[in-house]
Order: structure tokens, then C-alpha cells, then sequence
């Protein structure tokens, strides 16, 4: 009797320890999945590109966590994939949009003619991968930057410092984008999104073959066929028409005369 009386004893004691481990904020639940996914609808970049949205959790990009792209060589369209949700961010918050140690130097007349606001736009020149990781801390800490792309040096990245840049990413309500080669896929990350990048095998201008090595809400998709050109930027003057437009469709839905 004693031993069946210290059995449930036991078991009262564990149920009760799981009952407030899953009252912790950072526990998923199945049963939230609706909501979560409601939210992320309505809170996710679009990627400007039906296709990819589709197949991603929340059908955009994340504001607030981390963003691997492995190209397959710089300049096959990792950029062009990213302009669109940047533009979007740029119309939405007046937040910078900083890139740390590019490969190259942005082409400023080429960013203008796709809404990206270079006035916004911040670069910084690190002179070692310890001043880059620094300087990408820093500046997620800071909450200045809507937006951050980076560049690291992979023989020297780490899982615990990719780590330490989601969490700061979550705090700083930022999107960060981490440019890594090819071979990294084989590594683990913490990255809530991969993405890798191959030129198209038929050398269609603008055309990219995408994989997603990870995401959140499901499996990996091989080998998606991207047409980068699909997105066209507008004008200040014509996005001002566009939502004007809007606006006027609205209030007139609504009963309001003109």
C-alpha cells in the first residue's frame, strides 16, 4: 500500500513539472499552429514572388530571425531574390537596412531604380570575421536596422555564434540574411530558413534554380524554378497612385462619398 501511494506521489509530482513546462512562452503546441500561422500571415514579408511565398511559413520572409542564401557563385540572383521584400520593408518602416562586409560594392543607381532608398542604406567594411560578427551584434542590439545582409567568413563561423545572431535578431525585431557558400548546407544551423541557389541549367536571364534546405512548418523543396524578373518594381508615383486607389476603393465599399 505504502509503494503504490509513493507511486502516484511520483507521478503527481511529474505531471504537475510538465504542466508548468508548458505553460513556458517558448513551447510550441500543436493546437497553436492556426494562430501562429494567422500571425505570421500578418506579420511575414512577401517575397514578391507568389511561387516561393506559397512555401513559406507565414508566405514570406521572417522580420525578426535568420535567413541563410547559399549561391552557388556570387551574383546567380541572390540579391535580386532579396529586393523585393527589402522594398517592402523600406515602404513599411524607416528603420536602415545595413550590409556588413559585401563581396562587392553595391551598384547605388541600380538599388535607386528598384525603390531601394540608398540614403538608407549603410555599409560597413569589417576588417576581420571577429570585427563582422561584432559589428552584426552591435547593430541587431542596437535596433536601428529593419534589415541586415552578411557576409562571414565560413572557416571560421561557428554554430554558437549563428546562435548568438538569431537570438539578437528575435530582440531586435531585424532581419538578418547570412550569405554562406554551397558546402554549408552539409552543416547544422539554427537558421529558421535555408535557401541555395544554382544558375538555371538552360542560362535564362534571370531564371534561378531554388532549393529550401529548411524551413519551418515543413519538408525540404528541391529544385524550384525562379523567374527573378517576375517582380517589377514600381515607381514612387505610381505605388502613391496604387494606394491612393486603394484607399479610395475602400471608403467608397464603405459607404463614404467623394
Amino acid at each position: 500500500m505504502y509503494l503504490k501511494y509513493t507511486y502516484v506521489h511520483k507521478i503527481r509530482i511529474v505531471v504537475s513539472g510538465l504542466q508548468a513546462l508548458l505553460k513556458h512562452k517558448d513551447i510550441w503546441r500543436a493546437e497553436d499552429i492556426a494562430e501562429i500561422a494567422a500571425y505570421q500571415r500578418r506579420t511575414n514579408l512577401p517575397t514578391g514572388f507568389t511561387a516561393l511565398d506559397r512555401l513559406l511559413y507565414g508566405n514570406g520572409w521572417p522580420r525578426d530571425g535568420l535567413v541563410e542564401i547559399l549561391p552557388e557563385v556570387h551574383g546567380c540572383g541572390e540579391l535580386q531574390l532579396l529586393i523585393p521584400g527589402l522594398c517592402c520593408l523600406m515602404g513599411e518602416e524607416t528603420r536602415w537596412i545595413a550590409w556588413v562586409n559585401p563581396p562587392f560594392v553595391p551598384y547605388a543607381p541600380a538599388l535607386n531604380a528598384r525603390d531601394i532608398d540608398v540614403n538608407r542604406v549603410f555599409l560597413v567594411h569589417p576588417k576581420n570575421h571577429r570585427e563582422a560578427l561584432w559589428a552584426t551584434e552591435k547593430i541587431l542590439e542596437s535596433g536601428s536596422c529593419s534589415a541586415i545582409l552578411v557576409w562571414l567568413d565560413e572557416q571560421q563561423l561557428e554554430e554558437k555564434q549563428l546562435r548568438r545572431i538569431q537570438t539578437r535578431a528575435k530582440e531586435g525585431r531585424a532581419w538578418i540574411t547570412i550569405f554562406r557558400p554551397m558546402h554549408a548546407q552539409v552543416k547544422s544551423s539554427p537558421a529558421e530558413l535555408r535557401l541555395s541557389l544554382r544558375l538555371a541549367e538552360t542560362h535564362t536571364k534571370d531564371q534561378v534554380n531554388l532549393s529550401i534546405l529548411k524551413r519551418k512548418g515543413g519538408w525540404p523543396v528541391p529544385n524550384l524554378s525562379l523567374q527573378l524578373h517576375e517582380y517589377q518594381a514600381l515607381s514612387a508615383n505610381t505605388r502613391i497612385a496604387a494606394q491612393w486607389q486603394q484607399w479610395r476603393q475602400q471608403h467608397s465599399l464603405a459607404g463614404v462619398k467623394h
